[in-house]
């Protein structure tokens, strides 16, 4: 059904811009930035009436993939040709890497699908926000303790959304993400056929982009790093393109480039950083080679991008009186101090993210903490640091803290050689300049934290159309193939030995554990205690489920496990609010007075509700249930 309905507004568009660009991968990119901006579109116009429920949101994909049906149909009887020369059968070592991306791809899909949503983020506000979309029927803002859930950017979150209403439940959640992967693959592809790349050189880049630790980890979770990752990449494609006018620069064409610009910056708004140093790039460029006529097109590019966000900023704004969200919040991920020195100190720290290898880990971090001592800072400043973390750093299979190592050794050998041979890449350099001006940006703009190699995903994805370029068009071609095989072989280990999903384990295979039990993999000792509240909070079968949780707590998976034990629908409400988000409605059908029952995660009792008593309690869950005479 879901294939059915969502897959044919994308098909249509496809074959529509099919007609307009010479290549199938430019088309592919647009008919994904039209689909996306459908997704926000009909998410916030649901939204604006209560209506993102299973019929609004049926009845609306079917009216709109009817029409795609038609428009697929026409559009397909008259050009179904789509030629694929990535692979050429006349070479062993393509057929070879085609095994390796077929196994890195199918596994992914498999862990997408089997296992849940279980990483921290996932569980404390990702999936958690669409929990409660689904319960008020509207992205709208809410009353919550974990005010994340409101303010960061929620794109990725749209589909999930729709996905799993439609679906009745959180099995393919993480296909968001392993879809973005997917487009990035024909993204870096063909910005390295821009470069000037062969295609040898094409599929380097798609072995790069697939075979990134981070990214594969990442493919299979409901997170949202490789989400932007993609939209950030289909802006660069059309910066490439205006740059060296393959195209010509119409107000159709501003529009594609700053959707696909709000689109990243509505996923996540760290984009902005690593998109500020092209925007100023190819203003530059256009204003030089068509003088200032150009303006308006460039400002049509600026408006659309705020358009695409413009529903979330106003949600923040009227919550946070600040468009991007609470100033407390968004105060602790600035540094405090912007000097050489702290820059410096945070271009080390974020660099050493990537350098955690099993070989030579002691001598590295010896390094590292010497090369550090050179900015006279502590490595631990809290002027730097974000929310007092130690500095740490190493080899890794978890979604949070793995590290690109071999990704970004190859990198570093791919940016010598290209100065080295400065003539023959000058489109490639430009972009590589702009890409780590945007990194300097990035480090000398928020704080170092543990969790950055995430933030970096990326950067990554946008190098891998240059290394293509570089192996390919110098003498290491002749090791590409060697090259690709290797980080083919790293990149089956992450899609088998994922820490939070892994594919083979003796103990902890997601084929073997029970999906509920999933859930608790990246915190094992809250797996009783979930399940105990859950138990006691849905004897007598309630259909309203106050909660109250800490500003980290692990909300969604209470809530699956909840709904899975009771026999109703249950409706949860947060109360007793005491931030920001105090302000915002109540919930809609307003519902006079506190539930019978109260969940409570993770803090201390602020002050119990009164006429409440603790029926429940085993660390980090209690349960509080309505004095009989107050009922």
């Amino acid at each position: 059904m879901l294939s059915l309905v969502i897959l044919p507004p994308w098909l249509a568009a496809f074959l529509i811009f099919r007609r307009i660009f010479s290549d199938w991968r430019e088309a592919t990119l647009t008919a994904c930035i039209a689909w996306g901006v459908l997704i926000t579109v009909l998410t916030e116009t649901l939204s604006l009436f209560h209506a993102l429920e299973f019929v609004p949101l049926l009845v609306s994909w079917s009216v709109i993939s009817c029409l795609s049906f038609g428009i697929s149909a026409y559009y397909w009887r008259r050009d179904s040709t789509i030629d694929v020369p990535l692979f050429q059968r006349k070479h062993s070592v393509p057929a070879i890497l085609a095994v390796g991306i077929g196994y890195i791809l199918l596994a992914t899909l498999v862990v997408a699908i089997v296992s849940p949503p279980n990483s921290w983020d996932s569980m404390t506000y990702h999936m958690a926000r669409v929990a409660n979309w689904i319960d008020h029927g509207s992205i709208r803002h809410y009353q919550t303790d974990i005010l994340r859930q409101l303010w960061l950017g929620p794109w990725a979150e749209f589909p999930i959304t729709h996905v799993q209403i439609l679906s009745g439940g959180d099995r393919f959640a993480s296909c968001v993400q392993y879809v973005a992967m997917l487009g990035s693959l024909v993204g870096v592809s063909l910005m390295a056929k821009k470069f000037g790349t062969d295609n040898n050189g094409q599929l380097f880049s798609l072995v790069f982009c697939l075979t990134i630790p981070m990214g594969i980890l990442q493919a299979s979770s409901t997170q949202n790093d490789y989400v932007a990752s993609f939209w950030l990449l289909c802006f660069l494609n059309f910066v490439i393109d205006a740059v060296e006018a393959s195209l010509p620069i119409t107000w159709g064409y501003a529009t594609l480039m700053g959707t696909s610009l709000g689109l990243a910056v509505l996923t996540k708004i760290t984009t902005l950083i690593f998109a500020t140093p092209f925007l100023l790039w190819i203003t530059i460029s256009l204003v030089r080679k068509r003088g200032i006529r150009l303006i308006p097109i460039l400002g049509l590019l600026g408006v659309v991008a705020i358009s695409i966000n413009i529903g979330h900023f106003i949600r923040n704004y009227e919550v946070f009186a600040y468009p991007l969200g609470p100033p407390s919040d968004t105060r602790t991920l600035k540094n405090e101090i912007h000097t050489p020195a702290a820059l410096a100190s945070n271009v080390i720290r974020n660099v050493a993210l990537h350098l955690g290898t099993p070989i030579g880990l002691a001598a590295t971090k010896a390094a590292v903490l010497h090369i550090h001592r050179l900015t006279g800072l502590d490595i631990n400043d809290d002027r730097t640091t974000f929310n007092k973390l130690s500095f740490e750093f190493g080899p890794s299979l978890h979604e949070d803290y793995a590290g690109n190592p071999v990704h970004l050794m190859i990198i570093v050998v791919a940016i010598f050689v290209m100065l080295s041979i400065r003539s023959q890449f000058r489109l490639t350099l430009i972009y590589c300049t702009c890409l780590a001006i945007g990194f300097l940006l990035f480090c000398g703009y928020l704080k170092w934290q543990p969790f950055n190699s995430r933030l970096h995903l990326p950067l990554f994805v946008a190098m891998a159309p240059v290394c293509g370029a570089v192996f390919s068009r110098s003498f290491l071609r002749t090791i590409m193939p060697a090259v690709a095989i290797i980080i083919l072989c790293i990149g089956a280990l992450y899609a088998t030995r994922n820490a939070l999903r892994p594919l083979l384990s003796k103990h902890a295979s997601i084929m073997v554990v029970r999906r509920p039990d999933l859930y608790f993999t990246n915190r094992p000792p809250f797996r009783d205690a979930y399940e105990n509240a859950a138990s006691a909070v849905t004897r007598g079968t309630p259909t309203r489920i106050g909660i109250i949780t800490g500003v980290n707590s692990w909300e969604y998976p209470m809530r699956v496990l909840v709904q899975m034990k009771s026999s109703t629908k249950v409706r949860f409400e947060h109360v007793d609010i005491q931030n920001e988000s105090r302000v915002c409605p109540p919930d809609v059908p307003p519902i006079q007075g506190l539930p019978e029952k109260i969940i409570v995660i993770g803090p201390a009792y602020r002050d119990l509700p009164p006429g409440y008593t603790v029926t429940f309690r085993q660390e980090p869950v209690s349960v509080l249930e309505r004095d009989v005479a107050t009922k």
